[in-house]
């Protein structure tokens, strides 16, 4: 994955982040068009960041979670 975080100082600088922003993301930050055009040219994804990311942040990762939120609504 490729962030493209171009107004990621403003952003902090007026919002903030729960976590750094930095080590959140599961991939590589680039803030500006040219670095991205690099890492989208030497497929620079830091792919080893995802899969600790989902294992961090969603318990189902099955491709049933529609069905399970189908079965769930028709429940109630």
């Amino acid at each position: 994955m490729i962030f493209y975080a171009f107004d990621l100082e403003d952003y902090i600088t007026t919002r903030d982040f729960y976590e750094p922003y930095e080590s959140f993301v599961p991939g590589k930050i680039v803030q500006s068009f040219d670095a991205l055009m690099d890492a989208l040219d030497n497929e620079d994804y830091e792919v080893e960041k995802v899969v600790p990311f989902l294992d961090k942040h969603f318990k189902y990762q099955d491709g049933r979670s529609s069905e399970r939120l189908v079965k769930d609504l028709f429940r109630r």
